[in-house]
């Protein structure tokens, strides 16, 4: 019995140490080696939602933000919740920092205020007066380092700048070389687009008789969810950043809060 003793004190050290090491943010990567984690927080999320890290649950969400840690690399993130489209998207988590992403939680059931009168009046002239974004007249998305148009056969182009105080998103640069990326290429002719309420990530567009709400990062997975169904849609977004919509005699600005 005296020579268990050594090992079971051995044995002891060793769960001690990996503990320790996991309490510290400490896990096992690649080749047995030793990793820190990093905190990846998302915002803008409904409360009780559940957090997927590349298809495992690991949290559920008790207020508007939540916060998970990861080993450095690529991460397929996923967010569920009650009465909204799933968001999913690729996160870089860095090796030397916490990052935090914005999800894009779109709801089932969009809601609309109908509009009357003078607002209504505006808002018809308004749409009347809108055209697609050109490569002279784009939106500007990303901080002002991604400037979207619609080309001729109504692809949705993102042309990133790079200035001294401009980086752009890192989804448009492959080896240190940022080029114009096509962000969407619908099947159906796109009559509308404009930016996402409040965002620099994301696009909202009548394609056919939909209106969807499209992610700015191209890759998979991404949001691609039609937020609206209509008979004829015509939408354009008011200089306040409020979105109206004019569909046969019914004229309403879109309510997409979480």
């Amino acid at each position: 019995m005296k020579y268990w003793w050594p090992i079971i004190i051995l044995f002891s050290i060793l769960v001690i140490s990996v503990g320790t090491l996991y309490a510290t943010g400490y896990r096992i990567g690649p080749n047995i080696s030793l990793v820190k984690t990093h905190t990846l927080t998302i915002t803008d999320i409904p409360k009780g939602a559940s957090i997927f890290a590349d298809y495992v649950l690991r949290s559920k969400s008790t207020r508007n933000t939540a916060s998970i840690s990861l080993v450095p690399g690529m991460h397929t993130i996923l967010v569920s919740a009650q009465n909204y489209s799933p968001w999913a998207s690729l996160v870089a988590v860095p090796e030397s920092t916490n990052v935090t992403v914005r999800a894009i939680m779109i709801p089932k059931a969009v809601s609309g205020t109908l509009l009357s009168g003078s607002a209504a009046r505006k808002a018809r002239a308004f749409i009347k007066r809108t055209v697609l974004p050109t490569i002279k007249n784009p939106l500007v998305l990303a901080g002002g380092c991604a400037l979207v148009s619609v080309s001729a056969n109504y692809e949705i182009i993102a042309t990133p700048t790079t200035t001294p105080t401009c980086t752009p998103p890192p989804y448009f640069c492959i080896d240190n070389t940022c080029t114009k990326t096509v962000v969407f290429p619908p099947e159906a002719k796109l009559s509308a687009l404009v930016t996402y309420p409040n965002r620099n990530d994301a696009l909202l567009a009548v394609i056919g008789k939909n209106i969807f709400a499209i992610s700015l990062d191209p890759r998979a997975p991404r949001t691609f969810v039609s937020i609206l169904h209509g008979i004829a849609p015509h939408m354009a977004q008011l200089p306040d950043g409020a979105v109206v919509v004019y569909d046969q005699s019914a004229v309403y600005s879109l309510s997409l809060a979480i």
